[in-house]
Order: C-alpha cells, then sequence, then structure tokens
C-alpha cells in the first residue's frame, strides 16, 4: 500500500470525524462535488479532496480541480495554533490558487484536524502495532519541528553575528537614523537648487 493512499484514508477519517464536531451542519454545503488538489509537502504526490458529504480523499483523480492547496505539515500546525491564513501565504507557507474561497475554508479545517493514522493502519497492522507506529510517527514529527525551528534561529544567528549577512537591530537603527539623515539633507539641497533657478 503506497504512503499517500494510507493518508488519504487517514485525512479522510478525520475530516469526517472534525465535520461531525463543526458548529454548522454542512460547512462546505456550497461547493458540493468541487475538488480540491491538496500538496503536502511532506508526500511526493497530491490528495484530491472532493466536497461530499463526507468529503472523500483520493490518492489519485484524473479530472482537473477547482482549486489548489500547497502546503506543510507544519503549516497545518501554525494554522492550529492560530496563525492567519493571509499571513503564511504572505510568507509563502501556503498556496491557494482556483477557487480561492474553498481552498482557505478548507486550509481553515484542515488547521483544525488532528489526524488520527492509527485507525486505518490498525486494519493492516493490528492496533498495538499501529498506535506505536501513529505515537513514533508523532514523536518524529515534533523532533523533526524542534529541529527545524532550532536550525532556522541557529542560521539566523550565524548570518547575523558570524558571518555579518545580515543586520543586527542597532545597525538597522543606525542605519534607519543615517538613512532619514540623507533624506533631509536632499530636501534641503533639492531646495537650495530651486531658489537659484528662481533668482536667475
Amino acid at each position: 500500500m503506497r504512503i499517500a493512499t494510507l493518508m488519504a484514508a487517514g485525512l479522510e477519517t478525520a475530516l469526517a470525524q472534525l465535520l461531525k464536531q463543526h458548529p454548522s451542519k454542512h460547512p462546505l454545503a456550497q461547493w458540493q462535488g468541487q475538488v480540491v488538489q491538496l500538496e503536502l509537502t511532506e508526500l511526493k504526490t497530491p490528495l484530491y479532496l472532493i466536497m461530499r458529504d463526507p468529503i472523500q480523499v483520493y490518492s489519485r483523480y484524473e479530472a482537473a480541480p477547482q482549486a489548489r492547496l500547497a502546503l506543510s505539515m507544519a503549516t497545518l500546525v501554525q494554522l492550529r495554533q492560530g496563525d492567519s491564513l493571509s499571513d503564511l501565504v504572505k510568507q509563502g507557507a501556503l498556496t491557494l490558487e482556483g477557487d480561492a474561497a474553498l481552498a482557505g475554508k478548507l486550509a481553515q479545517l484542515l488547521g483544525a484536524i488532528e489526524p488520527d493514522f492509527a485507525a486505518p493502519l490498525s486494519h493492516l497492522v493490528g492496533d498495538a502495532m499501529a498506535h506505536r507506529i501513529d505515537q513514533f510517527g508523532k514523536s518524529l514529527f515534533a523532533f523533526g519541528q524542534q529541529q527545524s525551528s532550532r536550525l532556522a534561529q541557529h542560521g539566523a544567528l550565524v548570518a547575523r553575528e558570524e558571518l555579518r549577512l545580515a543586520p543586527g537591530s542597532a545597525e538597522m537603527a543606525d542605519f534607519s537614523d543615517e538613512v532619514e539623515q540623507l533624506a533631509q539633507r536632499v530636501i534641503q539641497l533639492q531646495q537650495r537648487i530651486e531658489q537659484r533657478e528662481a533668482k536667475s
């Protein structure tokens, strides 16, 4: 069984559970029958979500989707933690194409999911092994996020302090002051030129 098929089954189960708890009985009713191509950075192949009741998730789909949503699992965590969808798009962490309203609504729903991959996996390897694999996957994902965050912080520190590629906050403040002073001098020079031209 391919990993994409397993992910599709887990996501379909999680979406069904999430939509049962949603305050609106049919939160995606206006998009019935439409298809969203979901591209998770961690997967090599996209998943296709068909807006039905419940949402169906496929690892293959032949027709063109109405919307495309590309993001990483870390971005889903950011959505769950309350980060703004528009901020994530501006940062390049999330890509929306096609029907933006549909993709945006789906991104919000996906951000609220705590995926349960153990349920579909338990049919293949049994409950105990599925639980162990699920726990291992979650701890591995948490470790990856922690290391990624630490690496980003370390990279920023090295760029700023060691390589001097990025200026520190004091240097930025000094540079900003110098730019303001230069702008004032340019204005004064422009006024003098205009005065001299007026006299001649």
